[in-house]
């Protein structure tokens, strides 16, 4: 792992019992840049956050952050590790505890790992505060008492009370109201530049990967199937479910692209040959019988596709 990546995930798998949530998922974040995980509702997107995390034990593969091998970490190493990486939830209201206040929200990660002392905490706490752009009265008040934007806010200073080297968001504004959505992101943006956070970014919206993430990663039935720098996946998807993907995006004209049509099928049974093949437009005898390897395609873009080894070959 070079001296720069701060996360290299290789090969990671995720089985619970017969369903095969995530598989032989690879990929590498670079200190300060943003990679997201894209694809629909079940494709493994937030299964992968978590076992980056070791929330969730992997069934196979390795989790290297920071040059440390997190599967290898005893539970107390693993605890002190945590301190450098935090995670964003979903929903701002389950995620923050209802009986305590916002100043005891922000103060307990600093507690939990030994940061600072009382006075320094609460110095933390209003200083955060101040980032995320809530007025100090907020430390005393509640959860309930504010808005699910505000929360949101609240969410994402307490992921920065121990100052993390990496935050994994996963879908933070999903839960939010559009005309809130666009301040929360640029609020983020904002942040990790201020700070310097790589961040591993969650989401199912094209719109938001596209304004938050450097590096992307398509996710389609639990694995990657195509990957590279946002404008390439942008502006030249490669593989058939990329490409299908945007071209169902709202506001988006879909050309000659064939739009997404079916729903993704059950992790209980992955089709045999390309996952893909059962919704693909394109599909043909070798995708049933054979999974495509990832392929590289220049630019620093990769994808695993059939087709091009047929194009290549032309």
């Amino acid at each position: 792992m070079s001296p720069e990546t701060v996360l290299s995930v290789t090969g990671l798998s995720k089985s619970f019992r017969a369903v095969k949530a995530v598989r032989d998922v690879s990929f590498s974040i670079p200190r300060g840049k943003t990679f997201g995980l894209v694809g629909e509702s079940g494709s493994g997107k937030s299964t992968t956050a978590r076992l980056v995390l070791r929330l969730v034990e992997p069934t196979a593969g390795s989790i290297s952050f920071r040059g440390k091998d997190l599967a290898g970490l005893s539970s107390g190493d693993l605890r002190a590790e945590r301190r450098h990486m935090q995670m964003i939830f979903q929903d701002p209201f389950g995620s923050l505890n209802p009986r305590m206040s916002v100043r005891d929200t922000l103060v307990e990660p600093q507690v939990v790992h030994g940061i600072g002392t009382p006075a320094e905490q609460l110095k933390t706490a209003e200083r955060l505060l101040a980032e995320v752009s809530m007025p100090r009265a907020a430390l005393d008040r509640y959860p309930h008492e504010f808005s699910g934007g505000q929360r949101q806010r609240i969410a994402i200073a307490r992921a920065l009370a121990t100052n993390p080297e990496m935050i994994v968001a996963d879908e933070p504004v999903s839960a939010l109201d559009v005309s809130v959505q666009a301040q929360v992101l640029n609020l983020m943006r904002d942040l990790q530049d201020r700070h310097g956070t790589t961040m591993l970014f969650i989401s199912h919206d094209l719109r938001v990967v596209q304004f938050m993430c450097d590096e992307i990663g398509v996710m389609y039935l639990g694995e990657i199937v195509e990957q590279g720098p946002r404008d390439r996946i942008y502006g030249a998807p490669a593989h058939p479910y990329t490409q299908a993907l945007l071209a169902s995006a709202p506001g988006k004209a879909g050309g000659q692209r064939a739009r997404l049509k079916g729903e993704i099928p059950s992790a209980h049974a992955v089709p045999s040959g390309c996952a893909f093949r059962t919704r693909c437009p394109h599909a043909f005898e070798r995708c049933t019988v054979e999974k495509p390897a990832m392929r590289a395609i220049g630019g620093g873009q990769k994808a695993a596709c059939h087709l091009l080894d047929a194009a290549a070959a032309a």
